[in-house]
């Protein structure tokens, strides 16, 4: 299945083997990358107000990488760059000023607000809401309903972004306020607030949430130790240090 995009814009540029689902808008500046899949009813580089204002308005660039899967009805701003193998679920929000690493998904009805920084291999199932000025590293995992938060004093408008560190975990339907730092390793219980900073490889729980204990005393429903996740994953999930250590493809 291929179609045309209903709306291409000024500059787009469209890579090989690219494919696209009914009713694909591609407005100016933007560049859709090697085998890329962008389902029905998705519009990439979507332009601000300054399009309908301003006639000699310029959108800044919006790439797609290579790979990568757009789920239907799916919004993607201009000034979005988006790396290699992303894939969304449907109905995704993305705006303007995002740069997404590579290997990333983003799960159904996500609202990722823009200004923000995202790394390689991060994970955001469905109905994330990532406010501005967010900065989320590498392998980080978001669950179903996790709110990050910008404005502490709304509706002052004096955003404060949350930073989550690499293999940082929040856990399902948990609300992180504005200006905190969820460190490395670290995991957030479903359903907590965070109003204060998680260490490194540190639990907190509650609300609002409270440091719990180290995320080396987890244990699985076999008693067995399962954190920090990186040196018990076996599942093969295609991750840079599975290839290397030799764990097998199922």
């Amino acid at each position: 299945m291929n179609h045309k995009p209903t709306i291409l814009g000024d500059n787009v540029s469209i890579g090989l083997n690219v494919k696209f689902g009914i009713n694909v808008m591609l407005y100016g500046n933007v560049e859709i990358r090697d085998n890329a899949i962008i389902s029905h009813n998705c519009i990439i580089g979507d332009p601000d107000k300054r399009a309908y204002t301003e006639p000699d308005y310029i959108p800044k660039k919006t790439i797609i990488g290579k790979n990568s899967f757009i789920r239907p009805f799916t919004i993607i701003s201009q000034d979005v760059i988006v790396g290699e193998n992303f894939q969304t679920g449907d109905k995704v929000l993305i705006r303007s000023d995002t740069k997404i690493g590579n290997n990333c998904s983003v799960g159904t009805l996500c609202d990722i607000q823009g200004k923000t920084n995202i790394g390689n291999h991060v994970r955001m199932h469905s109905n994330v809401f990532l406010g501005m000025l967010s900065k989320i590293e590498d392998y980080v995992w978001l669950y179903p309903g996790v709110l990050i938060i910008d404005d502490p004093n709304p509706p002052m408008g004096i955003l404060k972004g949350v930073t989550i560190r690499e293999f940082g975990q929040v856990g399902a339907g948990s609300t992180v306020l504005p200006n905190v730092e969820i460190g490395k390793n670290a995991m957030v219980a479903a359903g907590s607030v965070v109003n204060k900073s998680v260490a490194d490889e540190r639990v907190v729980a509650g609300v609002p949430a409270k440091d719990f204990c180290s995320v080396k005393d987890l244990k699985d429903t076999n008693g067995n130790q399962y954190l920090p996740w990186k040196d018990f994953l076996t599942e093969y999930r295609g991750l840079p240090w599975q290839k290397e250590i030799g764990v097998s493809k199922k």
